[in-house]
């Protein structure tokens, strides 16, 4: 991880986008199957003149499981979403020594929030709800949330001379999401009058805008030094509506529904500075060593100088080892921080506990080692294992049926794991890949964030054995086997294993345990079919999704910190596709 990486590490991901060319490309392609989903997507890339390249792509998607339902099955209430994503990539080559890329991302969906059908109204709340009012069905429950998102950099690039080049970026984000609940039918099916309880509508807005600079020296072909600079300032805008009632002092809810709300408008800057060489003294070591500097002022004034040490070794042509330490730095995402200033003494909606201590940036060690093997011709063999300890280790929490998360931190924790991939040419015709992953995650001590969770587990969290982190899969494993016929048929089985998500059995400490295990199997195939004209082709495909319709759940919703609601895996679903290259 270069010194250059920062701020969000959970991914480091090298995405390369398409461009234009002379003479231009496109392509028309229309998916669709179960789940009544639909998906028609059109691209296309070309030049303007002799410097200008350009790339469109635009896909809209419409189906029932936009967000993956709390029922198992074919059944599924209240889940229709749309989705609309374009992006646009222009670049200007100025001259041999400058150029210059646009790019912009837009992303607008619309989603309904899936709902258990059965349940049965609470006879307490509905002696209180306003008279005449009487509830839906808990199925038709009208929940719904809107996403708008917008993401455009541009950047400049100047090669100095063959040994010096730069860029630099400026670059704007604008996201925001709006959960609108469905206040008296919520309310009416309350499982429990004993616990705090609401039902909340939320409306979070966030902006950024900042620069960025790239340098790159060659000092000599033993040393390549990086440098830069980022500097970002954020706004984010939440507000929050709570419908609830009134406490009488025992626990038990009063009155009429009241409406209780908070608003919140914070800006953070942050900015960020590094320096790194890469050294290869000769044909068997790379080391890498850099030093970045991290500051923030969000609700605390942060910062941290993180040291980053890396090294390969390449034995020979088959074989590569590499070790890496280095800090890592990560302030809180202000969007997540969304119920600060609300206001909820007195109510059925105030927290168990309100302690409101100000969120801290995650500071941690990560530890890294790995290797990498050509064991034949035809097989290679990528193994990795981690260790990450944390102070402050951050977490985010999907609260109640809205898919919006929301932020806290353990006052320490640590992540560890180890994975290794296969990759094997059993013949020109045959390949196949095979993954498997083992991971642990632990958190010790509740540092912010009581107002969201719930007293019990607090309690387990600030256990001296701690608690199991919700995101933890101790196992995971994938593989796939492709098998080309005559050029232009492929066939494609695959198979993923999960050993299920944190949770706990009814009384037990909270994520003690986890979610049954499952298999899911997957088949395809694609045929290609040439077109009279000139370096046209047309592909169609039929997918087959979960083949042995298995039912399962990516997570349930009670034994853990935050996932209030279950989400059940994908059952037997079909899918046809077909496209159009010209």
């Amino acid at each position: 991880m270069d010194a250059s990486v920062g701020n969000k590490t959970t991914a480091l991901i090298d995405i390369t986008t398409k461009s234009g060319t002379k003479p231009g490309f496109g392509s028309v392609q229309m998916f669709g199957g179960s789940n009544k989903t639909i998906n028609p997507s059109f691209e296309y890339g070309g030049t303007i003149g002799e410097k200008f390249r350009y790339y469109f792509f635009n896909s809209h998607t419409a189906t029932n499981r936009g967000i993956e339902p709390p029922t198992v099955g074919h059944s599924i209430f209240h889940g229709q979403s749309e989705r609309n994503q374009t992006m646009f990539r222009g670049d200007y080559q100025y001259d041999n020594n400058n150029n210059i890329t646009l790019l912009f991302l837009n992303s607008v969906a619309k989603y309904q929030i899936p709902t258990f059908p059965g349940l049965e109204a609470n006879p307490t709340i509905l002696g209180l709800l306003p008279g005449g009012f009487s509830p839906v069905p808990s199925e038709r429950i009208d929940e719904n949330q809107k996403e708008n998102n917008q993401y455009g950099h541009l950047v400049w690039r100047r090669d100095i001379n063959t040994r010096n080049f730069f860029s630099l970026a400026g670059y704007f984000r604008h996201t925001r999401a709006t959960f609108r609940t469905d206040p008296l039918n919520v309310l009416a099916y309350v499982p429990e009058v004993e616990e705090p309880f609401s039902a909340g509508s939320q409306d979070r807005t966030g902006y950024s805008g900042g620069v960025r600079m790239d340098y790159t020296y060659v000092y000599s072909k033993e040393h390549l030094i990086k440098a830069g600079f980022q500097v970002d300032r954020t706004q984010a805008i939440n507000k929050t509506r709570l419908f609830t009632f009134l406490d009488d002092g025992a626990g038990n809810p009063t009155g009429g529904v009241i409406n209780a709300g908070g608003d919140n408008r914070l800006i953070g800057w942050r900015q960020e500075f590094w320096l790194q060489d890469q050294w290869t003294p000769n044909e068997h070591w790379t080391v890498n060593i850099g030093l970045r500097a991290d500051t923030v002022q969000y609700q605390r004034d942060e910062g941290q100088i993180s040291p980053r040490v890396g090294v390969t070794y390449r034995y020979n042509s088959a074989n590569a080892f590499h070790a890496y330490y280095g800090r890592l730095f990560t302030p809180p995402n202000l969007e997540r921080l969304a119920l600060a200033g609300l206001n909820t003494e007195g109510t059925k909606a105030h927290p168990e506990d309100t302690t409101n201590n100000l969120p801290r940036a995650e500071r941690a060690h990560y530890f890294q080692i790995g290797s990498v093997h050509a064991l034949t011709d035809w097989a290679t063999l990528q193994l990795t294992g981690y260790y990450k300890l944390a102070n402050y280790m951050t977490d985010a929490h999907q609260l109640g049926t809205t898919p919006l998360l929301n932020y806290f931190a353990f006052e320490r924790g640590w992540t560890r794991g180890a994975d290794a991939a296969l990759k094997v040419w059993f013949m020109e015709n045959l390949t196949g890949r095979a993954n498997i992953a083992w991971g642990q995650c632990k958190g010790y001590g509740l540092q912010s964030g009581h107002n969201l969770v719930h007293f019990e587990e607090i309690a387990d969290i600030n256990s001296r054995s701690g608690v199991h982190c919700d995101h933890q899969q101790t196992l995971t494993a994938s593989g796939i086997l492709s098998y080309r016929l005559l050029d232009r048929t492929t066939f494609t089985g695959q198979f993923l294993f999960g050993s299920g998500l944190r949770t706990a059995e009814e009384g037990a400490k909270t994520n003690s345990s986890h979610s049954p295990t499952y298999t899911i199997y997957n088949f395809s195939i694609s045929h290609v079919i040439p077109l009279p004209w000139q370096g046209q082709k047309f592909v169609v495909g039929f997918d087959i999704v979960n083949a042995l319709d298995q039912k399962y759940f990516i997570n349930q919703g009670e034994g853990s910190i935050g996932l209030g609601v279950s989400h059940a895996g994908m059952p037997r679903s079909f899918f046809f596709r077909g496209q159009w290259f010209f």
